[in-house]
């Protein structure tokens, strides 16, 4: 990266085709109707300027992880509205020098916005990963049937053979498992964490019984998480 430039810098700058450009912070305006989730409906007017802006300086959005949306009003129900208000652009030069580079929406704590956090790679790691076992798994009930379905295949050869492409056929299962009902813990908890400010809010609003018990449920599933987190911890620390 050679360059940094505000917003408000962007349309004096000529973009030279020979350097890579990072342009990031909050907009306070969105690209489309799918970056805004209540208030008034979407008009392109609104985003004309910027999305001109954009084009003349060929820019993109830098690839992101987390929610999509990086502010929220802070109020609950009909008057609710989040947006897509910050970003990180990027031009083609940078993409071409950084091409695994992406941005991460963090939680918002203590501010309306969520602070954006970038990673800038230079290549793709072709790294074949590692089959990981996690102590955790075998709490879930499914656990166990995950493991017996994979291991019940028909096979003819030797046992050595046969016991290698049950263990494979095992790894297999289990990793797709486990993407799929615990998906990514960290994302899983800071999702889990913003929504727990929510119901905290709403509850403070309307103290109902219906809040107290969305809020209360919440919670558990946070814990849950918290508990995986700190088992996951304490096998790589106890592996190192």
């Amino acid at each position: 990266m050679e360059r940094l430039e505000l917003w408000e810098d962007i349309e004096s700058v000529a973009v030279s085709r020979t350097e890579s450009w990072l342009v990031g912070g909050d907009f306070n305006v969105i690209l489309n109707a799918e970056e805004k989730l209540g208030g008034l409906p979407f008009t392109f007017t609104e985003a004309s300027d910027f999305a001109h802006c954009i084009n003349n300086c060929a820019l993109t959005d830098l690839q992101s992880i987390g929610s999509q949306y990086t502010w929220w009003n802070g109020k609950i129900e009909e008057d609710c509205i989040i947006k897509k208000l910050d970003r990180i652009l990027v031009n083609q030069e940078f993409l071409e020098l950084m091409p695994s580079s992406k941005v991460q929406h963090l939680i918002r704590q203590g501010s309306d916005h969520a602070p954006l956090l970038v990673e800038c790679n230079l290549a793709d790691m072709n790294v074949i990963k590692p089959f990981k076992f996690f102590n955790f798994w075998t709490k879930h009930p499914e656990y166990l049937e995950v493991v017996k379905e994979a291991w019940q295949i028909d096979f003819v050869g030797d046992p050595f053979s046969e016991y290698h492409a049950k263990m494979k056929r095992v790894k297999k299962a289990l990793t797709e498992w486990s993407k799929k009902t615990y998906g990514n813990i960290f994302e899983k908890m800071a999702t889990l964490e913003d929504l727990v400010r929510v119901k905290e809010i709403q509850l403070e609003i309307s103290p109902t019984k219906g809040n107290r018990c969305e809020l209360s449920k919440t919670e558990a599933e946070l814990r849950k998480y918290l508990n995986i987190e700190e088992e996951y911890w304490r096998q790589k620390a106890g592996m190192k």
